[in-house]
């Protein structure tokens, strides 16, 4: 159960963090959305109170009004503005006329006839009728209407505590039409933002209502469908591990997802009937020759089991890659395991690893390796994360004095994209021919093995592939293995029989078949003290 939970929380805060950066981002686009069109629409909300605006005051009175100071007309067209301003939620109301110079050029001044500060922006500084203002910030925009007789609008007015303003500029007409001053109506972008900000929260809420919705129903399915499962398959496994020699065991019924899951929990099953069935044998067994002969077979039945199919090529139905494997050379231990399938259309996964010792628990911990390791490949995990997990499997079962580890080699590829990434935990180099040179090893980082300390990161590779990229995995019983003079055949001596095979255009079936036939002859009938496993891939693009 524990496993469990942390698959889950590791899950979740991911799905946590998605929403959290979802969130950030659709709530920035939607809010600038909103904020631009809160700001047109408070643009054209300006310019039709700066034409009512013009429709109130009558312009052939401001002479008068300027000659001869306040009247009663006066006093009631400001009392109009006034109530304009606060009706339509105004921030400032101005009208002036310009000063001209000897020229007739507009002047960076004005003479004020009406200054409304609903909110109190300037600090205290009204213009009253006829007073002066200069330096104006909006005078680019003030001559434009003068130039052009169209509103004009600005969002550079700041007022004195600097604040900036959106403010339209609409020309005051005279009863024959001609241009005589200016309406200034201003409105706070603070103002703005918070209508932006409040139609914002009502649509990011909406959608984040949405994709927690849809993340709970994901996260139910993959806890029913993958988490689950694959915790009960393991809860059985570690049960009949930990059962001694009694191999006590609780055939797996729980798991019925229709999908490999359920294939492994029957594998599971049909292996551990083949135990139970072995040990009633291996009782009547008493000559060593004989029980090491049956363990043999067992054996081959459980790599059988976590092994996929090397009698034919892989995939002959792909054309963008090319792969084949072989364990004719294996004749002795029987505790490696090799696997390849697509978890998906373009990713294709390889697994190779072996174990420690001869024994029938050895087998086992293969098989529990192997198994774990798919188990989270399906899941979508990528392989640092796969090794981790399956590491920590393996450490948290009661093996009491074995003191077994598994070495693994966990490979996922990327055919869309030509990337491969991989995890070497205790398993020869990769071999690589990369386009234009010979097949080299790579420098491989030393880690530990499966199994050997609970909690180990391990670093995981990229390698980016060219059409023709061609790749070779070997288990140690490659390397290791001896003649009768006891020489073994060492990594070099494969990389220059792969460099010499590679000379003729063969495929990947012969030239390991052609591999085969040599470390044959090689071991001139010696005895091979570890499984010797050969994979080869060749990348089509």
């Amino acid at each position: 159960m524990r496993k469990k939970h942390r698959l889950n929380m590791r899950i979740s805060c991911f799905f946590l963090a998605l929403v959290v950066i979802t969130a950030i981002g659709v709530g920035a686009l939607i809010y600038q959305v909103n904020y631009h069109v809160s700001l047109s629409s408070s643009g054209k909300h300006l310019n039709r109170c700066g034409k009512y605006v013009d429709q109130i005051i009558d312009a052939d009175m401001i002479d008068n009004w300027l000659a001869n100071g306040e009247d009663e007309t006066y006093r009631l067209t400001k009392k109009d503005l006034e109530g304009i301003t606060k009706e339509f939620e105004l921030s400032y109301l101005f009208v002036y006329r310009p000063v001209e110079d000897d020229n007739n050029n507009i002047k960076n001044e004005v003479v004020y006839l009406f200054d409304i500060d609903h909110e109190n922006i300037s600090s205290g500084k009204v213009y009253a009728l006829g007073e002066h203002g200069y330096e104006l910030k909006e005078y680019e925009e003030f001559k434009k209407v003068f130039e052009t007789g169209e509103i004009q609008t600005t969002t550079v007015l700041s007022t004195d505590s600097g604040e900036t303003m959106l403010t339209s500029l609409v020309p005051l007409r005279l009863d024959n039409g001609d241009i005589y001053g200016i309406v200034g109506v201003c409105r706070r972008i603070g103002n703005i933002n918070a209508v932006a900000a409040t139609a914002s929260v009502f649509l990011i809420l909406a959608f984040e209502i949405i994709i927690i919705v849809f993340g709970v129903l994901i996260l139910v399915y993959i806890h029913r469908k993958v988490i689950r499962p694959v915790n009960t398959l393991s809860e059985h496994m570690n049960s009949f591990v930990s059962s001694g020699s009694d191999f006590r065991f609780e055939p797996v019924t729980e798991i019925k997802t229709g999908d490999e899951i359920e294939t492994m929990a029957d594998d599971f099953n049909t292996m551990a009937d083949s135990l139970l069935k072995y040990t009633g044998d291996l009782k009547r067994i008493t000559a060593d020759k004989e029980r090491l002969r049956t363990e043999l077979d067992v054996a081959g039945k459980i790599r059988s089991a976590v092994s996929a199919d090397m009698s034919v090529p892989a995939f002959s139905d792909r054309s963008d890659f090319e792969l084949f494997s072989s364990l004719k050379n294996t004749v002795y231990n029987s505790c490696s395991f090799c696997n390849y399938f697509m978890t998906d259309k373009d990713h294709l996964l390889i697994v190779m690893g072996e174990s420690v010792g001869k024994t029938l628990p050895s087998m086992l911990m293969s098989m529990l390796a192997s198994t774990s390791i798919c188990a989270f490949a399906r899941v979508g995990e990528e392989p640092y994360r796969i090794a981790y997990e399956t590491n920590n499997s393996l450490c948290g079962f009661e093996r009491k004095d074995i003191g077994m580890t598994v070495s693994a080699l966990i490979v996922e590829i990327d055919l869309a994209r030509g990337e491969l990434k991989y995890v070497n935990a205790g398993m020869p180099p990769v071999i690589i021919k990369r386009t234009g040179e010979c097949y080299t090893a790579e420098e491989e980082v030393i880690q530990f093995n499966l199994g050997e300390m609970h909690g180990v990161s391990f670093v995981q590779k990229t390698i980016h592939l060219n059409q023709g990229n061609v790749l070779f995995f070997t288990s140690y019983g490659v390397q290791e293995m001896k003649n009768p003079g006891g020489e073994k055949y060492t990594g070099i001596r494969l990389l220059s029989d792969i460099n010499d095979i590679s000379k003729r255009d063969y495929t990947l079936e012969d030239m390991i078949g052609e591999l085969e036939v040599r470390l044959d002859s090689f071991r001139s009938g010696m005895q091979s003290e570890l499984d010797t496993t050969i994979l080869g891939f060749r990348y089509l693009g």
